[in-house]
């Protein structure tokens, strides 16, 4: 076994490098050696210095920057006047003043009057040439130098004159005040000896029970600002609101009546719950427990109609509610004028109809009845003006007081039928006559003169002058 085991070791092949060196044994890893502050130490003790590595990892902000600065651009060298060089040229894009000073992120103003300078600098040149214009910008230079006043910067704010307060003078404290003056016989303080004074020199018939309150001022500070407006809510809103105080007016009582501040309500004893609400005591004494159950509801009943009594209006209330109903607010301001023409009102009756239903609706204005037309004009409010409109233009069938008058007459084919249209319908601010009345005129002259007598003889002038239009008229 000894004799083979070098011949094995023998065939086995050894590791050369290149250069022919055999390579040592690998070393063991250096042991990290750290004292009492964590620094690292050699095998004698001392301490070993360790630079340490960059941080390789940075923001894309500071890695553009060291880009940028690392890119230098190089600027032109100019000179303190360029356009003194013959070989600046403007043309290459190159301005002067941003070579020239820093970058600055603020806010530059045109003074006031530079366009026009260079405008005026232009003209000059095209006129007279270079230097002639340079000579002419001079001397205006020093003629606009000598006149105007000292360089002000266009920049500033303009400052008004402060706003002076004249302080009031205090008034000098009178001799005697005048509060007093009517109490004092004297007229002045020389009674008064220590503070006290005798009754017989006060007029102690100006003395009363009255107080005399000083006269009431104004507040120094500004009025409150008025209160936000209501919300106005629909139908629909105002019931649940009122369905929703009505369960928390009752939940309210319900508490107040479990913490004994009110007294609970005398159960409602009928004679079809008699038995389910007195139970055996019903039974005690029947008759008197009937007694007093028909009293009881006899009570409630008696209060029921007091309370609808009680809610009854009187007769002056229903007068004024039905007149509510059928007739405007008389406060309102404004008043509505209706303008009807119709091409014959001499039958009686029509005009009974238009008076009678002009007084019973409160209305006031007035019918003008001439040969071949009649104006009828009514002021009032907006309820009044609609129950007339329906009667002028649907109720009242024109055409038969026409064809009772034709049987009277003779009858006559080219007569015009007989109609109503509303010619115009507006509001003004307070009418123009005091109660409705029928007038009677044969000429034109007398008719025009009872709306000019009104002030409103427009009525008149926009009646004669309507044309008809059968989409704007009823006809009968």
């Amino acid at each position: 076994m000894q004799k083979e085991l070098p011949e094995k070791l023998k065939r086995i092949p050894q590791i050369v490098t290149p250069d022919g060196a055999i390579p040592r044994k690998p070393t063991k890893a250096p042991v990290l050696r750290l004292d009492a502050q964590g620094r690292e130490i050699d095998e004698h003790g001392n301490v070993v210095n360790v630079t340490k590595p960059s941080n390789l990892s940075t923001l894309k902000v500071n890695i553009n920057k060291q880009k940028k600065d690392a890119f230098e651009i190089l600027k032109p060298v100019l000179e303190v006047d360029p356009e003194s060089n013959p070989h600046f040229d403007e043309r290459m894009g190159i301005d002067k003043t941003k070579l020239l000073r820093p970058k600055r992120m603020n806010i530059l103003f045109v003074e006031e009057g530079k366009w026009s300078r260079d405008a005026e600098s232009i003209k000059l040149k095209s006129k007279y040439g270079e230097a002639q214009a340079k000579e002419q910008k001079a001397k205006q230079a020093q003629l606009a130098k000598a006149k105007a006043a000292p360089d002000i910067n266009p920049n500033l704010i303009e400052i008004t004159e402060r706003v002076v307060f004249k302080e009031k003078l205090k008034d000098q404290i009178p001799e005697i005040e005048w509060w007093d003056v009517a109490l004092l016989h004297s007229g002045n303080y020389g009674d008064i000896a220590n503070g006290t004074i005798g009754e017989d020199k006060l007029k102690m018939e100006k003395i009363t029970f009255y107080v005399e309150h000083p006269r009431p001022i104004e507040p120094p500070a500004e009025p409150a600002p008025p209160p936000p407006q209501p919300l106005k809510l629909t139908k629909q809103e105002q019931k649940k609101l009122r369905t929703q105080r009505r369960i928390a007016k009752e939940k309210e009582r319900q508490e107040l009546i479990k913490q004994g501040v009110i007294e609970p309500p005398k159960p409602k004893v009928k004679m079809s719950n008699l038995m389910k609400v007195l139970g055996t005591e019903a039974t005690q004494d029947p008759t008197r427990l009937e007694k007093e159950v028909r009293n009881a509801a006899a009570e409630r009943e008696q209060a029921h109609i007091d309370r609808n009594i009680a809610r009854k209006l009187t007769p002056a209330e229903l007068r004024e509610k039905k007149e509510r109903r059928l007739f405007d607010d008389p406060n309102t301001l404004d008043t509505l004028v209706s303008l009807y023409r119709i091409n014959d009102l001499s039958h009686p009756k029509a005009r009974f109809k238009l008076d009678v239903n002009a007084q019973e609706n409160r209305l006031t204005g007035c019918s003008v009845i001439c040969d071949g037309i009649s104006v009828v004009v009514v002021e009032g409010g907006s309820k009044s003006i609609k129950r007339y409109g329906k009667l002028m233009l649907r109720r009242i069938n024109w055409s038969d007081f026409s064809k009772e008058k034709e049987e009277d007459e003779d009858s006559d084919d080219d007569k015009p039928v007989n109609k109503c249209v509303l010619v115009w319908q507006g509001s003004i601010a307070k009418p123009s006559f005091n109660r409705f009345s029928v007038h009677d005129c044969i000429p034109e002259a007398a008719a025009r003169k009872v709306f000019v007598d009104a002030g409103v003889p427009h009525y008149w002038d926009q009646a004669v002058n309507y044309v008809d239009d059968e989409a704007s008229s009823i006809v009968f």
